[in-house]
């Protein structure tokens, strides 16, 4: 009968312990989907012909504030745009601040192109910044600036 106890109890105390390692292991924060580890994505597109510079800058800068992105470096003379670092707020609205995006736009030298450049990072339960991008923002904003200002 103590056997048969002690056989319970280790039976019971394997499957706790596999149970905590099975929850530990599912409950590590994962990035979202839209998240691709990796190097940032470059789009360029080509500016509709006509369109003088400064208003394409103006178009460029209005639609990186419609999604929410705040201007951290404007330079219209070197054709630069370089937005702050934006958290990721889920569709509940709630922050997750282990995951941030942001957008350079770079126009050539001649302004009959630019450069969308979206960086994402994912921070790692070290604390490391994971560098990659974010699909669902650069395909979202190459969509817009091409309605926009685009040929």
């Amino acid at each position: 009968m103590k056997n048969k106890l002690f056989s319970l109890v280790g039976i019971l105390a394997i499957i706790l312990v596999f149970g905590m390692f099975v929850i530990g292991c599912t409950s590590a924060p994962k990035p979202p989907s839209p998240f691709v580890r990796g190097q940032a994505s470059s789009t360029t597109i080509q500016l509709r012909a006509g369109l003088v510079f400064d208003q394409a800058f103006r178009e460029v800068s209005f639609i990186l504030l419609q999604n929410k992105f705040l201007t951290e470096t404007l330079q219209p003379d070197a054709g630069f745009i370089r937005t702050n670092w934006r958290v990721w707020t889920t569709a509940r609205g709630e922050i997750n601040n282990r995951y941030r995006v942001r957008v350079s736009i770079t126009f050539n030298p001649a302004r009959t192109q630019v450069t969308l450049n979206v960086e994402g990072q994912w921070q790692d339960s070290g604390g490391n910044w994971i560098p990659g991008n974010d699909t669902a923002v650069s395909e979202d904003l190459r969509n817009e600036l091409m309605m926009s200002i685009g040929n």
